[in-house]
C-alpha cells in the first residue's frame, strides 16, 4: 500500500523541471538528496539520514534509476521519480518504527469504530453527538488505498472538524489525541510505518448502530424505515439512470427521497425526543449532503420550490 498522498515530497518546480530535462546522473543524485532530507524533516527524523541514505543505495529502484537517468526520457524520468519518492517514503519508514505523536494520521481523517469501541460509549467517552454514521451504499474515499467507491457496509466514525477535517479529538495545543487512553482500536492499531495491522483490521467486523441502540425498539423500527425509503443506493441508481438516460424527471425523484429523508429526520428530534447533533449517527449524513459527491446541490427558488442543481 502506497503511504497516503499527504506526506509526499515534491521540490521546487524549477528544480523538477531543470532535473528531468537535463538529465544528468549529478543533479539527480543531488535532487534525490535533496529530497530525502525533505522527507526526514517531515518525519521528524532527520538524524536518520546517513542510514536512509545506506539503504537507498542498496535499493533495487534507486540502482536501476542512477544508472539509467541519462538514458530516459523527460517524461519517463518523471514518472521514475515520483516512484522513488514512493521508495523512499517506504525506507525512511522502516527506520521509524515507533509513534512520534505527530498528528499526522489524525489530520487524515478521523478512526471508525468497531465492536471492542462500544465501551467507550457506555463508560461516556463518546456519545452519540460525537459520532457519524456511513450507511451501505454512501459515496466514500476509502483511507486505504484512496478509492472512490460505495460504502459496501455501515461505518461508524467519530466527526471531524468541519473545516480542517482533522479528528475532533485531536488537540492543537497537545499536538495530539486529547483521548489518547482511551482511543478506539483503529488508533491502537494505527502504525504509519507498518500499514499491514489496519489493513487487516478493515476486514474486521465493524461496530453499527444495532450494536448501539439495541434496546430502543422505537428507534429501531425508525432506522429500518429510514433504511428502506431513504437508502443511499437508490439516490445512487438515480443518477446513475440520469447519466445513462439523460431524463430530467429522475431529479423529481431524487427530490423526492431527499424530502423523506428531512421529514423523518424532523420526527425522530420532536417525536422520538432526539437532539439533532445525534441525528448523523442515528440516521447517516442527510441525503443533501450526500447530492454534492454527484456534482449537485439543492436550491430555493424565489417561491420556496427546492430544485436540483449544478455544484460545479
Amino acid at each position: 500500500m502506497k503511504q497516503n498522498s499527504k506526506h509526499s515530497i515534491q521540490l521546487d518546480a524549477a528544480e523538477l523541471r531543470d532535473l528531468f530535462h537535463s538529465g544528468k546522473r549529478k543533479e539527480f543524485v543531488a535532487g534525490m538528496r535533496l529530497a530525502l532530507r525533505q522527507i526526514l524533516a517531515k518525519l521528524h527524523v532527520e538524524d536518520h539520514y546517513d542510514q536512509v541514505i545506506t539503504l537507498i543505495k542498496q535499493d533495487t529502484c534507486y540502482r536501476e534509476l542512477n544508472n539509467t537517468w541519462e538514458e530516459l526520457k523527460p517524461a519517463v524520468r518523471s514518472q521514475k521519480w515520483q516512484e522513488l519518492m514512493e521508495r523512499l517514503l517506504q525506507i525512511t519508514y522502516g527506520t521509524r518504527p515507533y509513534c512520534l505523536r505527530c498528528g499526522d494520521c489524525c489530520h487524515l481523517g478521523s478512526p471508525s469504530l468497531h465492536p471492542e469501541d462500544a465501551e467507550l460509549l457506555s463508560r461516556g467517552v463518546l456519545s452519540a453527538r460525537q459520532i457519524y454514521t456511513l450507511r451501505r451504499g454512501e459515496p466514500v474515499k476509502f483511507n486505504i488505498d484512496g478509492r472512490l467507491g460505495a460504502l459496501p457496509s455501515e461505518l461508524i466514525k467519530i466527526k471531524q472538524h468541519q473545516e480542517k477535517h482533522h479528528c475532533i479529538y485531536y488537540g492543537k495545543n497537545q499536538r495530539g489525541c486529547t483521548i489518547y487512553d482511551n482511543r478506539p482500536l483503529q488508533c491502537r492499531v494505527q502504525a504509519c510505518w507498518a500499514p499491514e495491522g489496519l489493513e487487516k483490521l478493515w476486514q474486521q467486523e465493524k461496530l453499527t448502530r444495532r450494536h448501539l441502540i439495541k434496546e430502543d425498539q422505537d428507534l429501531l423500527e425508525m432506522l429500518e424505515v429510514h433504511d428502506e425509503r431513504c437508502d443511499p443506493r437508490k439516490l445512487d441508481a438515480a443518477f446513475t439512470r440520469l447519466h445513462d438516460t439523460g431524463d430530467l424527471a429522475v431529479l423529481d425523484e431524487v427530490l423526492d427521497l431527499l424530502r423523506q429523508d428531512t421529514a423523518i429526520r424532523a420526527f425522530v428530534t420532536q417525536k422520538l425526543n432526539r437532539e439533532d447533533e445525534e441525528l448523523n449517527f442515528l440516521l447517516g449524513r442527510p441525503l443533501v449532503e450526500i447530492v454534492r459527491a454527484y456534482g449537485m446541490k439543492v436550491e430555493k427558488d424565489e417561491n420556496g420550490v427546492y430544485h436540483l442543481v449544478s455544484d460545479q
